[in-house]
């Protein structure tokens, strides 16, 4: 296939999905169109690329219906889902102590005007995937208003992905969803199936699933319900998106949020967005943002737990009363009692005070210990330290080695899952991971941790050889020696003198030896 007709391809996924397509997938798009058109029978990428065009088009023609069920195919190859429940545990604090007590207590107060009708609640989670974060929000609203049933609840989950959103409807997990989960907690709202677990009926009922393409759909959009939401959640789905496309979803999210309402995304996805219409909340846990034009209503809010507002390029018109104590707000939601959170608690904000040279005097304690492999005494410094700051990366990263370290595989991946979410840049959480998964004897998981890395981190040499080495334990030489191949030429490009992340047991040098005697023993 040309490079030409690749660009086009590129061009046209992105218009009529929004992914990106970035010039290091575009091999792995190659052999996805390859076997999408042998599939087909088509003569050439060519037809291929007609077929796919017909579906950009509204009309309702045979062809076009056609075009759009081959598309559903091919963003199923395009598309991996991976989400479980109650991920990061940092948005899902702020959403349970803040978020939502003022969402409900506002929603309380709108229906104390309105006497004949019940209060509502509208919550859009947009690119669920295979349906964990939804039904965590189904969970913790259960648990936050104690006659949810009286309330008409809309919970809407929507992905671009067709057996995603199947999925989803079925409500049957693995155990990998619930790594951040407390095992105990599981038949409180699952019911085993063999080695899965089923969401029980009346959790599954609140959550609505359907298909949804956030580039091409149109809202707000009443026909459709997508309008007047409280909350939208969409993380972890920008990163795969063009920077415009971004923009231009943003400003559909804000519009279809109430006044007030709140739109949620993963950490730093926003970076760089037009927001005027959006009023961004910082607080320890995350960067929400707020839709800016308040309506009459005033939410309470209380004093502590509001946020610090980013500077903006205009004023914004602040009807949001502050008089209302964080205790007041929470005699309002009137939260379940005894109820414990199902995912790792937070800290208290009275913690937070505690100064930023101190915990970096603890970090280094915990190293050290570390290092000296007293294991014990720098987990308990390094969990001190995330009670202190509970977006602390380098701590949960090393609970994660000690716990990797003691053995403890499920609290590693654990702790590994609360350092990404708290820099999804970093790949030193998923090379742990994938060591873990390699101890399973699980290689799948392993190597789809290393393409992780290289999905972030495109010229990280060490997953390279990390993958030669599974490829070559299962006899696929073939692969092994591709993996070295693009190690070498990575290599080839670098400085002398180039430090090698997670090979410091050898220089450049030497290593290039290596690769190329390895390289020349299998072929």
């Amino acid at each position: 296939m040309s490079e030409a007709l690749i660009q086009l391809f590129v061009q046209l996924i992105s218009n009529y999905t929004g992914l990106r397509i970035r010039t290091q997938d575009r091999e792995a798009l190659c052999r996805k169109l390859g076997s999408r058109i042998r599939a087909l029978k088509l003569s050439s990428p060519e037809d291929y690329y007609k077929l796919l065009q017909e579906g950009i088009n509204s009309n309702n023609s045979f062809s076009a219906i056609a075009a759009q069920g081959e598309w559903r195919t091919l963003i199923t190859l395009l598309t991996t889902g991976e989400s479980y429940f109650f991920r990061d545990s940092g948005q899902f604090w702020l959403l349970e102590n803040v978020l939502l007590p003022e969402v409900i207590a506002y929603q309380r107060q709108v229906r104390s005007s309105d006497s004949n009708s019940k209060p509502s609640l509208r919550i859009w989670s947009a690119g669920c995937s295979t349906g964990e974060e939804p039904y965590s929000l189904a969970i913790l609203l259960t648990q936050l208003i104690p006659d949810w049933e009286n309330w008409n609840l809309f919970i809407l989950g929507t992905d671009i992905n067709h057996e995603s959103i199947e999925q989803a409807k079925q409500g049957l997990y693995s155990p990998w969803s619930f790594r951040m989960v407390e095992p105990t907690r599981l038949p409180q709202y699952f019911q085993q199936r063999k080695n899965q677990w089923k969401l029980e009926e009346k959790y599954r009922k609140l959550v609505t699933f359907r298909v949804g393409n956030l580039a091409r759909d149109r809202f707000p959009d009443s026909t459709s319900d997508l309008a007047n939401f409280d909350l939208i959640i969409c993380r972890n789905v920008f990163v795969y998106f063009d920077f415009p496309v971004i923009g231009e979803i943003v400003e559909k999210f804000a519009n279809t949020l109430r006044s007030g309402g709140y739109l949620i995304t993963a950490h730093a996805e926003l970076h760089g967005q037009n927001l005027d219409q959006l009023n961004p909340k910082v607080f320890s846990q995350s960067v929400v943002y707020q839709r800016r034009d308040h309506s009459s209503v005033k939410i309470p809010v209380s004093h502590s737990s509001q946020g610090y507002n980013l500077p903006s390029s205009r004023p914004s018109p602040s009807l949001i009363s502050t008089s209302v104590k964080l205790e007041t707000l929470n005699n309002k939601v009137n939260r379940h009692k005894n109820q414990s959170p199902l995912y790792p608690s937070s800290t208290s904000s009275s913690d937070l005070t505690f100064k930023n040279s101190d915990v970096t005097l603890l970090l280094q304690k915990a190293e050290t210990l570390f290092k000296a492999d007293r294991l014990d005494e720098s987990l308990l410094t390094s969990q001190h330290i995330v009670r202190l700051q509970p977006r602390h990366f380098q701590a949960y990263y090393l609970i994660a080695k000690i716990y990797a370290n003691l053995g403890n595989y499920h609290q590693a991946e654990r702790y590994c899952q609360q350092a990404i979410s708290i820099d999804g840049l970093a790949v030193e959480p998923y090379y742990i991971m994938a060591h873990i998964a390699e101890e399973k004897g699980d290689l799948d998981r392993a190597k789809y941790w290393l393409k992780r890395i290289l999905y972030l981190v495109p010229l990280s040499i060490g997953a390279y050889l990390e993958l030669a080495a599974i490829y070559e334990r299962e006899s696929d030489l073939k692969r092994a020696n591709k993996m070295r191949r693009t190690a070498l030429d990575i290599l080839g490009n670098l400085p002398t003198d180039y430090s090698l992340e997670h090979l410091d047991k050898m220089n450049l040098s030497e290593l290039k030896d290596y690769l190329i005697k390895a390289i020349q023993t299998q072929d």
